[in-house]
């Protein structure tokens, strides 16, 4: 995979985590979703950033919304 249809795909994937978790701003997903990515610059195989950067992220967001969600 190529690094322009990677970085498209991460695209993707905060445009689904955008959908997913409305109450969470387009810049902490952004964030996240490339501190996933480039979290996993230095690995070989790269057919499954993609899949491996959307958990990451979805988890980091669910917890990060529900520690914030208690403080409120």
């Amino acid at each position: 995979m190529d690094n322009e249809t990677e970085e498209h795909l991460v695209t993707r994937v905060v445009e689904r985590l955008a959908a997913r978790y409305p109450e969470a701003s387009r810049t902490l997903i952004t964030e996240i979703v490339g501190e996933e990515y480039h979290g996993l610059d230095g690995g070989r195989i790269r057919a499954y950033v993609p899949t491996l950067v959307e958990n990451g992220a979805r988890t980091r967001l669910h917890r990060t919304l529900k520690n914030s969600s208690a403080d409120g």
